[in-house]
């Protein structure tokens, strides 16, 4: 009997879980805005904490950072450094 599924190296696609990635990034991004609003500055180590991002999945907390600096929602004022925007 053979099977016509097998293991692969790459993350399989759909769009149902382009639509479930883009609603967790939107809200990883939405829960970084809030810790800095009510922190202020924080090292990312803290930001980390504050947000409890080792519970989201291995890479997503990096991911949330950039998207959010790049869309404004975030400020990277100095290395290692994010806070509210200006």
């Amino acid at each position: 009997m053979s099977s016509t599924t097998g293991w692969s190296p790459f993350l399989s696609s759909s769009s149902r879980g382009e639509d479930d990635d883009a609603y967790y990034l939107a809200r990883e991004i939405d829960m970084l805005e809030r810790a800095v609003r009510d922190k202020g500055q924080v090292g990312r180590r803290e930001l980390g904490r504050l947000v409890a991002c080792r519970y989201w999945g291995p890479g997503r907390f990096g991911r949330a950072l950039r998207v959010a600096v790049r869309e404004g929602r975030l400020a990277h004022p100095r290395r290692g450094v994010y806070g509210p925007p200006d």
